[in-house]
């Protein structure tokens, strides 16, 4: 009987002990004291920023993540600020974050976009502990990406993944908050199960059901044994790529700074702007079946909830408006066969021939 069998025999579906042993192995692999496993990681971040107490004030996120960021900051009670990205990296630019600091602002969530870690990541660091700023990494897309051989989720006060059907690692949905505060893992324990307090029946807070289910749990662990392999195939199309398309004019791709190992969730590709994107993708996608996709545009704060709430407008984020507007991902995924992605390059290479 295989271990998901186990769980249907047993009939514990939740509060078990493959998601306790899916955390733990989590925790150890980031290098952090513990973890909590969640239904997604939109609920592991909001409860995060329900610990640190954001109602009335200000959190700062890059405009270049996704939506559940700055949603989950409105959840919790906080006022979205949204910073601008760097040109050559797609992450948050600490300049700008510096500019957008207020008097209100509780804390910086940090994007590490298409699983780079941020390379402005110590300067951020350096600036949440002189202004007594929380700092949450939304490593999302970025498990088992590292700085210096250590892991991202490991440098802020907390940080959020995700397992998803397309992350690096899935567990059919999910999320996870790591950290070393004590009192932070258990005030999530907690927030997860509807506030929960002392007792099967007492609730100290005003929570929400969100825990992971148990079969879950046993996909993650399977999924976390195989992780570096995982990593390590992403790690070869990446290259492959940048070894292809890295001479060509008309495109940019995005590399890691030295020391640093992404994980590669996606792999952005930056037109330029003699290419129209629009038809570069159509022609790759109809002529030769090659699927693209984006990080992430819209940006958040063109996305229309957000100019609804006068969070921003058209002309607030200058540089993520133009680059994110001619930025596409090429497939990746550990599947990927090496002749499946000197396809997808050389396709690439022809079209940038043909159309710039």
């Amino acid at each position: 009987m295989g271990k998901i069998g186990e769980v249907l025999e047993e009939g514990q579906f939740r509060n078990g002990k493959n998601v306790s042993l899916f955390e733990k192995m989590v925790a150890e692999y980031v290098g952090v004291k513990s973890a909590v496993a969640f239904d997604s990681d939109s609920s592991a971040l909001e409860t995060a920023l329900h610990y640190y107490g954001v109602e009335g004030g200000e959190v700062v996120v890059c405009t270049n993540s996704f939506i559940s960021v700055p949603n989950s900051v409105a959840f919790a009670g906080g006022k979205v600020v949204f910073a601008d990205i760097k040109e050559d990296t797609l992450s948050m630019d600490h300049e700008s974050l510096l500019e957008n600091l207020s008097e209100k602002t509780r804390g910086v969530i940090v994007t590490h976009i298409a699983g780079f870690p941020n390379p402005d990541l110590k300067k951020i660091i350096q600036t949440c502990r002189k202004y007594d700023l929380f700092l949450i990494e939304d490593a999302t897309h970025a498990i088992g990406a590292t700085v210096s051989d250590q892991k991202a989720g490991s440098f802020g006060d907390a940080a959020v993944f995700a397992f998803t059907p397309t992350k690096v690692l899935t567990t059919g949905e999910g999320g996870m908050l790591v950290t070393n505060d004590a009192e932070l893992t258990e005030f999530a324990s907690r927030f997860s199960f509807y506030g929960s307090g002392v007792g099967k029946t007492n609730f100290a807070y005003l929570g929400r059901h969100m825990m992971l289910p148990e079969i879950s749990g046993v996909l993650g662990i399977f999924q976390l044994k195989r992780l570096e392999e995982f990593i390590t195939r992403r790690n070869e199309i990446g290259d492959s790529y940048n070894k292809a398309l890295g001479k060509i004019d008309t495109v940019r791709t995005i590399t890691c700074q030295s020391g640093c190992r992404s994980s590669y969730y996606k792999f952005p590709l930056i037109l330029d702007s003699k290419l129209d994107k629009a038809e570069f993708t159509r022609l790759l996608f109809e002529e030769f079946g090659v699927e693209t996709g984006n990080v992430f545009y819209p940006p958040c704060h063109l996305q229309l909830v957000y100019r609804k709430l006068g969070v921003s407008s058209y002309g607030s984020l200058l540089t993520s408006e133009r680059v994110l507007s001619r930025t596409i991902t090429l497939p990746m995924h550990v599947c990927l066969s090496d002749e499946d992605v000197g396809f997808v390059a050389e396709k690439v290479a022809f079209l940038c021939s043909e159309l710039g």
